[in-house]
């Protein structure tokens, strides 16, 4: 018989042969050993390889299916499924379907956002210093710019000067610039489950990230440290205030616990709070515990309007210049347009006013996601724009994702936020912003829970 085309590397310290050979499966394609389309080896080659029966051969490509690795085909074999493939999970509004995947502020016409924003085009069109405005602007912004940025901070009880903050188009522009500053060849501490757009930049940057557990409370200190050990990392992306994808809000004294791990291993905390404006009333941001080692990002995008792609990193003062230059290499210059808009929206209080409809919004449509989604075990903040929807073991998250675009609906699958390629949960995001309405979202729930409460589903609640 010829070698398989596969071998796992089995580690069997406790737990059945079969879930073995499944975590051999996913840690092989977070290696990239194990490739997008590859054929993995017959039930009877893998059996003779290991020395188990095909049965148990079959229950770890079962389990391995169910966890959404593979992909088996009747006649053809077994093969590793395309865990990044955006054909079927697009981040983009596709509006011939009901998207409830990006992590978008709904845009309703005549809301208080997109009346501001025409107003704000208009104003911006009678100006007589337009032809001003329509040029390109310094790499890290205006003063005027970093000054309104330092004003916007400061609504999220962030203290920071205008020689500190970095004008930036949107939060993940600010995430590539943080990351291209401070990382080194020993890569980026993240959490086990975070932002994609922190992978998408580590990537880009050649960087590699280091997965820190997480708990219902956020980041595992213990798990912090040992990672700090292990890696030699010394730059950790977290977000302490409305993570994504979980929703969850880090205690005070877990806070004070990541700092302190932070501190005693000299790890710089680049601080995604992004979301952060959704939460009334929150604990200390990580800036505020450890402002000589925290550098933070916000952004207008996702409290106001996500076509108003500014953002603002603050971070010391010693770092503007290479900020500057790495702005300079990305961007060149944001939109001085879009720029002058978000400085009269924070001088003027449109910018919290309209923060403060989007909490209205993201709680009245929590409320109806409750109404619809409450027997099923979910994780959600009041005012958050998603919530986190745990399946069932006996299921795959990935069969009700495809059951769920079957019905021109898109929900987003966990592995887009798992941090270890092939350990995403058996879980789901679900946006509740980005439905063009509550008439829309109530559809798209509707659908939603039909699939739950299909037979297959429902008599495993």
């Amino acid at each position: 018989m010829p070698a398989p085309s596969w071998t796992p590397r089995l580690r069997r310290a406790q737990g059945p042969l079969y879930a073995a050979i499944a975590d051999a499966i996913a840690a092989d394609i977070t290696r990239g050993k194990l490739h997008a389309g590859e054929r993995l080896p017959t039930h009877r080659e893998l059996a003779a390889v290991v020395g188990a029966s095909i049965g148990t051969v079959t229950r770890a490509y079962a389990e391995a299916e169910r966890r959404g690795l593979v992909r088996s085909q009747v006649g053809s074999g077994t093969f590793v499924r395309d865990l990044t493939d955006p054909a079927s999970y697009s981040p983009l509004l596709d509006r011939s379907r009901i998207d409830l995947g990006p992590t978008a502020a709904p845009i309703v016409a005549g809301d208080l956002g997109h009346c501001a924003l025409a107003a704000g085009l208009a104003g911006l069109a009678a100006r007589a210093d337009l032809g001003a405005l329509a040029g390109y602007q310094a790499h890290g912004g205006s003063e005027a710019q970093r000054a309104a940025g330092a004003r916007w901070l400061a609504t999220t009880g962030v203290d920071a000067d205008a020689d500190e903050v970095t004008v930036c188009s949107g939060a993940q522009h600010a995430t590539v610039l943080a990351l291209a500053a401070l990382a080194d060849p020993a890569g980026v501490l993240v959490e086990e489950l975070t932002y994609p757009g922190v992978l998408s930049a580590a990537g880009w940057l050649h960087l590699p990230t280091h997965p820190v557990a997480l708990d219902e409370h956020g980041l595992v200190p213990d798990a912090l440290a040992r990672a700090c050990r292990d890696s030699g990392a010394r730059v950790l992306y977290c977000t302490p205030t409305h993570h994504n994808p979980t929703t969850a809000v880090m205690s005070k004294d877990r806070r004070l616990a990541i700092v302190a791990v932070c501190r005693e291993y000299g790890v710089t905390i680049v601080e995604n709070a992004a979301l952060a404006p959704l939460v009334a009333a929150p604990p200390p941001p990580l800036v505020r515990l450890a402002p000589e080692r925290t550098w933070h990002i916000t952004s207008l995008s996702k409290a106001t309007v996500p076509a108003l792609r500014v953002g603002f990193l603050r971070a010391p003062a010693t770092a503007r210049r290479a900020l500057e230059s790495a702005a300079a290499a990305t961007v060149w210059s944001g939109s001085p347009l879009l720029a002058e808009i978000a400085v009269q929206w924070i001088a003027d209080g449109t910018a919290t006013a309209i923060r403060d409809a989007r909490r209205a919004e993201a709680a009245a449509r929590q409320r109806l996601a409750a109404d619809k989604l409450g027997r099923w075990q979910y994780r959600a903040h009041p005012t958050a724009y998603f919530l986190w929807l745990e399946i069932p073991p006996q299921r795959r998250a990935l069969e009700l994702v495809e059951q769920a675009h079957a019905r021109d609906l898109l929900i987003g699958p966990s592995h887009v936020f798992a941090a270890r390629p092939g350990n995403a949960p058996n879980a789901v995001r679900v946006s509740l912003g980005a439905a063009r309405s509550r008439a829309e979202l109530d559809r798209g729930l509707t659908i939603l829970a039909e699939l739950l409460d299909s037979p297959a589903w429902s008599a495993l609640r």
